[in-house]
């Protein structure tokens, strides 16, 4: 069987059965009455000029191009199963790391790590971005796979969304793929580059965009998870 391509055509017939019936004629069963002899026609190409696929490659070709419209993510690429630990957050991040890869959500991970000065530091990170930059290898991205499995913390970097050294009084903004950076005053936003809604990390409540939620994690310390529901991705 040669190579197939998606073929969107094949999403107009729901099986085989309706893809035959659309090169029938009037004239076909006027003068065969066989519906057999009908359907054996279409596959030998006599009543189009183009491909007929047959029932196998009908199936396999329609499979392709579904994926294609609504990708799956592999396993091999996702790391929230590893986590075997009763962590909260954690447990919460591995739920939303497929719905961020296939970008139907997208959240923002505030965190924030005491250092050995005693001194915080803290960052709003793009999950999905961070994630696609460990599967691509990007180098300084953070490791999810030996952060699911709890052997490492979620650093913040100078790189994310928004980064704060306390001690050394270094405040950095940042664009991302998915979204803007609005330092306004002394307001911070997030414009979604794709359906244009602002996240607004000080809004506490009944924010229309996005739900916030605390957790405390004893791998990750406080975190909190801004998750946006995107009406149009990127």
């Amino acid at each position: 069987m040669t190579a197939l391509r998606p073929d969107f055509t094949l999403l107009n017939f729901e099986t085989y059965e309706e893809y035959l019936q659309s090169f029938q004629t009037v004239k076909d069963h006027r003068y065969l009455g066989c519906l057999s002899a009908i359907n054996e026609l279409a596959k030998l190409g006599y009543r189009n000029t183009s491909r007929i696929y047959n029932e196998e490659e009908f199936k396999l070709c329609r499979m392709k191009t579904l994926e294609l419209m609504n990708p799956k993510i592999k396993m091999s690429i996702t790391s929230g199963h590893l986590v075997k630990s009763n962590d909260p957050g954690l447990q919460a991040l591995a739920e939303r790391e497929t719905p961020n890869l296939l970008k139907k959500l997208s959240t923002i991970i505030f965190v924030v790590i005491r250092m050995p000065s005693g001194f915080d530091v803290s960052s709003y990170v793009d999950y999905e971005m961070s994630l696609r930059q460990f599967d691509l290898n990007v180098l300084g991205a953070s490791n999810w796979k030996e952060i699911f499995q709890g052997n490492q913390k979620l650093h913040p970097k100078s790189s994310d969304l928004s980064y704060y050294n306390m001690q050394k009084k270094q405040v950095t903004h940042n664009n991302s793929d998915n979204y803007q950076t609005l330092a306004i005053g002394n307001s911070l936003l997030f414009l979604h580059k794709g359906d244009h809604k602002i996240i607004d990390p000080e809004y506490k409540c009944g924010n229309p965009t996005s739900k916030r939620r605390m957790i405390f994690s004893p791998s990750l310390g406080t975190i909190v998870l801004y998750d946006h529901i995107v009406r149009k991705p990127i």
